[in-house]
């Protein structure tokens, strides 16, 4: 998470200045909060990256003066897998609906873990190119189980009067694939 210092917009195109650009890529998805626009806060793709300057294309703003605001921030958004890739798996959500609003912030949520779980573990990926196809696998399976996990308190969700036991093995499968919790040596 970065925070803004300045704001400007010309032509469409916005300037951000941050206070730490340590990591961000171009092309990378980011989330830009607090800044007192609609346009400008939301979901973009950064476009170039100057010193600690970051811009994106708005559609549509009126150009704005460089000013300074209160609690801007812009946050980071890894995107390995999509919506599309866990409905694969847990099949098809109905559009615009609760349930695709769950999916997508389950997909974000498991982007965002399985990224930090891997950047803790010693690896420098890039956020936006997934490393490899076990990686993609292991982020989809960790964003379906939390999806298939919503509304029941530990485990999957299930009606029968028995109790379902948990799945053994899911969590070890993913970071398997994920390539992390095993031994480093020096």
């Amino acid at each position: 998470m970065a925070t803004i210092t300045t704001i400007a917009c010309t032509d469409d195109v916005v300037t951000l200045t941050l206070d730490d650009v340590t990591g961000l890529v171009v092309g990378e998805h980011v989330h830009v909060y607090g800044t007192g626009y609609s346009k400008l806060d939301g979901h973009h793709n950064l476009t170039n990256i100057d010193g600690l300057n970051v811009q994106y294309p708005v559609n549509n703003q009126d150009d704005i003066v460089a000013f300074s605001p209160a609690n801007a921030v812009l946050v980071t958004q890894v995107t390995w897998v999509t919506t599309e890739d866990v409905e694969l798996f847990v099949g098809q959500v109905e559009p615009a609906t609760d349930e695709a609003d769950y999916l997508e912030l389950c997909t974000d949520a498991a982007n965002n873990w399985c990224y930090n779980r891997r950047e803790a573990a010693g690896y420098s990926d890039n956020p936006t190119v997934v490393p490899g196809a076990a990686v993609k696998a292991g982020t989809v399976l960790y964003a379906a189980s939390i999806f298939r996990q919503k509304g029941s308190l530990d485990n999957f969700q299930s009606f029968e009067a028995m109790p379902t036991p948990a799945p053994v093995g899911s969590m070890g499968e993913i970071m398997r694939l994920l390539g992390i919790g095993r031994a480093r040596i020096g």
